[in-house]
């Protein structure tokens, strides 16, 4: 398998432009099993943890079968370290996707001309043609993806699917190929379909919400203190698939239209753009509360904490805001917060 991978704070990456040129999509994600040693060289301690342990896996080296990275613009600590990644990245392509904050006409023909020149760049480094075509079927295989993911989403909310195995299906669907993946999901659903509710755990219906959530673990350990994440408005959750892409229009024109489009995620402006979406999610599906991550040194998401907080507090949901570093060893140090969150609750 070909891969072109991301790395994305947000979910702007066009991954229809990968397909249509023969790679496979690939996000990259964190683990929070290893060490720091080589990325201390190039970033100071206040750089987002997550950020620093993508870099590290970096120049260390990818898998082999990644044969291009694409980094999008998602805050302004992952921007910075594109300059990082040209110099001390062993990588055959590299490209900035400069995705605008803004999401006016001008910032649309912006990305427009942004997602061109991506294409262009691709297409001369591995002397290929992406056919228009090509995107077009991209866009409606990743559509069939976007709505099946969502129908499964919802086997969260009626206590069926835990959180945690729907985020690492998410997971799944972003570093694997999409036909497999489609074939995945409809055998998942056909599953869910026939299987009954875990009423017999009395959990807590809650709405995740944050910085980068890669790592399944930390929601296997939300439950294990007896939550059930039924929402999110995480990139690796409801962000991924809550649109979908126009299929009848100027593919290159439908993708960034379906980008700047999306609701906010925790590394954009403005804070209450935001909050209407997540309190939009928290009366549909109910939540008994609110679970706030922030990455240790995740500016964004200090700047939100305050707002967020003062408004959930106006509509009388209980809120929590963890701000923890990127290990398991973090999860158990913050057990006594959460029990005594779910006892609030």
């Amino acid at each position: 398998m070909v891969k072109l991978a991301y790395f994305d704070a947000d979910v702007v990456t066009p991954e229809e432009i990968f397909m249509a040129a023969g790679f496979t999509p690939y996000r990259l994600l964190g683990d929070p099993t290893i060490d720091h040693d080589k990325v201390n060289e190039h970033v100071p301690p206040t750089h987002c943890v997550w950020a620093k342990n993508i870099l590290e896996q970096a120049i260390k080296g990818l898998n082999p079968e990644i044969k291009g990275v694409i980094t999008s613009h998602g805050c302004d600590c992952t921007n910075r370290e594109f300059d990082i990644w040209v110099e001390s990245v062993d990588i055959n392509f590299l490209f900035y996707l400069n995705v605008p904050l803004k999401r006016d006409r001008i910032a649309f023909n912006f990305f427009l001309n942004d997602l061109k020149e991506l294409i262009s760049q691709i297409e001369d480094k591995f002397k290929i043609k992406i056919q228009s075509e090509k995107i077009t079927e991209a866009i409606k295989l990743n559509n069939k993806i976007r709505k099946m993911l969502k129908e499964i989403s919802e086997y969260r909310n009626k206590m069926i699917l835990k959180g945690s195995e729907f985020h690492e299906l998410v997971k799944l669907t972003q570093t694997e190929e999409k036909e497999k993946i489609l074939n995945i999901l409809k055998k998942r659903l056909m599953e869910l379909e026939n299987k009954a509710p875990f009423t017999e755990e009395k959990m807590k219906r809650i709405l995740l919400t944050g910085s980068i959530i890669d790592d399944t673990e930390f929601l296997v350990f939300l439950e294990e203190k007896g939550f059930q994440v039924v929402t999110d408005d995480l990139c690796i959750g409801s962000r991924y698939f809550w649109n979908i892409i126009e299929e009848d229009k100027n593919p290159i024109e439908a993708i960034a239209k379906y980008h700047l489009s999306k609701p906010l995620y925790s590394t954009k402006m403005p804070s209450y753009d935001r909050f209407e979406f997540l309190k939009f999610l928290a009366e549909k599906y109910k939540v008994d509360g609110i679970v706030n991550i922030a990455m240790k040194f995740c500016e964004p998401m200090l700047y939100d904490h305050p707002y967020m907080k003062k408004k959930f507090k106006e509509l009388e949901i209980p809120y929590i805001f963890i701000e923890m570093l990127y290990n398991r060893e973090q999860y158990k140090q913050l057990s006594t917060r959460f029990e005594a969150f779910a006892e609030m609750i």
